[in-house]
C-alpha cells in the first residue's frame, strides 16, 4: 500500500483522536480490534456516531464474531455515506478478512473528515447561535426602551388631560354657582295643576262672561264704524252700508240667540229631567211640590217666553232688511 495513502489518514483521523496511534504498521493492515478502538474513541472525543451502538456493542470483548463485526462496522459506513453523500468502496467482509487495507484508510480519512466538518458546523452553530442571541438581547433592549418612552409619554399626556378636565371642572363649578337655579318641570307642573284646579267649576262661566264682552266690543265697534260713515261718503253708500252691516249684526245677533236657545234648551232640559226625578220622588212619598219648585218652574216659562219674543223680532228686522 502507498505510503501517501496513510499520511491522509493520519493527517485528518489525527486530528481528531490521540489514541489508538496512528501508526504506519496498524494503518498498513488494521485489524477488526484496532478499527473497534478507533471508533469508540471518535465517540468519546468527538462525539461522532454516538447513540449508534449500544453499550454491550462497545465492549471489544463482545464483538468477537464474523457476523458481529461485519454489523458493527456496517454500521459505521453506512453513517459515513449518509453523513458525506458520497458512496464507499469498502466491504465490511473484507475488512474483517484483512483484505483490502487502501479502502479502509480511505473509510477512516472519511470517518476523520465528518468528525473536522462536525467541529466546524458546531462552532458555526455557536457563533450564529452567539450573533443571534446578541440581535436578540440588542431588539429586546430597544424594544423595552421604546416602552418605556411610550409610557412616559402616556403619563405626560394623561398628566395634561386630567388638568385640563380638572379646569373645565372648576369653571363648571363657578358658572353653577353664579347661574340662578332653574324652575324644574316637575315645579311648573305642579303650577299648572293648582290653575287648572282654581279654574275648575268657574272655568265654563268665565267664557260666558267673555262672549258678552266680545259681543259688547263687537257691538262698539260697528257703531262706531256706522259714525264713521255718516261723516264722509256718499249718502246712499252710507245707507246701503249701514243696511249691511245691520243685516249682519242681526244674522251675528240671529246666531248667537240660536246659540243661547240651544245652551237655555239643554239647560231646561236637565233641569226638567231632575223635576221630573223629584215629581216621581214626592208622588211617591205622596207629597206635594215645594214652594221654591213652582218658582223655578215659572221662571223657565217666563224665559221661554222671552226666547219666543227674541226670536220674533229678530225675524221682523230680518224681513225688513231683505225688503229694502
Amino acid at each position: 500500500m502507498e505510503a501517501a495513502v496513510i499520511r491522509r489518514t493520519q493527517d485528518t483521523l489525527g486530528k481528531v483522536i490521540r489514541k489508538p496511534p496512528l501508526t504506519d504498521k496498524l494503518l498498513g493492515k488494521p485489524p477488526f480490534r484496532y478499527l473497534h478502538d478507533i471508533l469508540s474513541e471518535v465517540i468519546r472525543t468527538a462525539g461522532f456516531f454516538k447513540g449508534l451502538y449500544t453499550e454491550s456493542e462497545l465492549k471489544s470483548e463482545n464483538v468477537k464474531e464474523k457476523d458481529s463485526k461485519i454489523s458493527f462496522l456496517q454500521k459505521a459506513i453506512d453513517v459515513v455515506v449518509l453523513v458525506t453523500g458520497e458512496p464507499l468502496s469498502v466491504k465490511p467482509a473484507r475488512i474483517v478478512a484483512g483484505h483490502e487495507p487502501e479502502k479502509t484508510n480511505e473509510f477512516l480519512q472519511a470517518i476523520g473528515k465528518c468528525c473536522l466538518n462536525k467541529d466546524r458546523r458546531e462552532s458555526e452553530i455557536r457563533e450564529r447561535s452567539g450573533s443571534r442571541d446578541r440581535k436578540d438581547r440588542q431588539k429586546d433592549e430597544e424594544r423595552k426602551h421604546s416602552e418605556r418612552e411610550k409610557k412616559k409619554e402616556r403619563e405626560r399626556v394623561g398628566e395634561t388631560e386630567k388638568d385640563g378636565l380638572r379646569g373645565e371642572k372648576n369653571d363648571r363649578e363657578k358658572n353653577r354657582v353664579k347661574e340662578p337655579r332653574p324652575e324644574t318641570d316637575r315645579t311648573k307642573e305642579k303650577v299648572r295643576d293648582r290653575e287648572r284646579r282654581s279654574e275648575g267649576s268657574h272655568g265654563k262661566e268665565r267664557d260666558r262672561t267673555r262672549d258678552k264682552e266680545k259681543v259688547r266690543d263687537r257691538g262698539r265697534g260697528e257703531h262706531e264704524k256706522e259714525r264713521n260713515l255718516e261723516k264722509e261718503g256718499d249718502p246712499e253708500d252710507r245707507s246701503r252700508e249701514r243696511d249691511k252691516e245691520r243685516g249682519d249684526r242681526n244674522r251675528d245677533e240671529r246666531t248667537r240667540t240660536r246659540e243661547q236657545d240651544k245652551e237655555r234648551r239643554r239647560e231646561r232640559d236637565s233641569e226638567r229631567r231632575k223635576e221630573r226625578v223629584k215629581d216621581n220622588e214626592h208622588k211617591a212619598d205622596g207629597e206635594e211640590k215645594p214652594e221654591e219648585e213652582m218658582r223655578s218652574e215659572r221662571k223657565h216659562k217666563t224665559s221661554e217666553e222671552s226666547t219666543k219674543k227674541i226670536a220674533d223680532i229678530s225675524a221682523r228686522e230680518e224681513r225688513q232688511v231683505s225688503t229694502s
